[in-house]
């Protein structure tokens, strides 16, 4: 079964078995995440304002984890499938004994710049992909 976020303008359908937690208010920027049952994976949506740059969005993103992570891997990835979409990275990183894959994407809406933000331990990234896929895709369509 699926839940469904509605708000800000923004609507996605989401695991009704993940967790869903969304910022106090409603001002941008704005931040909500979607976690895995077991809190080992995560999917979230960070909304910013339409005079926001895509590019920097992204830059300042990457910054910020190899900040955090110094061993820090990045990469471009392929959004053309993804309508709307302006730039990708992915990026591996380690966190305590495990491998972590991050993927984000930046794209522009009517009324926000939205950078989606999806990681999980490289080992099951592939098999939570389509639910992140799945999360971005029906965001896309809703706006």
């Amino acid at each position: 079964m699926t839940a469904v976020y509605d708000k800000l303008g923004l609507k996605f359908m989401y695991p009704e078995n993940w967790k869903l937690t969304d910022s106090a208010d409603d001002s941008v920027p704005h931040e909500i995440t979607v976690d895995s049952p077991d809190g080992a994976a995560m999917w979230s949506v960070h909304v910013y304002s339409e005079d926001s740059q895509p590019d920097d969005l992204l830059q300042q993103t990457i910054d910020s984890l190899s900040a955090t992570y110094p061993d820090l891997e990045r990469s471009k990835v392929d959004t053309t499938n993804v309508e709307k979409s302006s730039e990708g990275v992915e990026a591996l990183f380690y966190c305590l004994d495990f491998l972590v894959r991050v993927r984000l994407q930046v794209f522009e809406t009517d009324r926000h710049r939205v950078l989606a933000w999806y990681q999980a331990e490289d080992r099951e990234f592939d098999k939570l992909e389509l639910v992140f896929q799945a999360m971005t895709t029906s965001l896309l369509q809703s706006v």
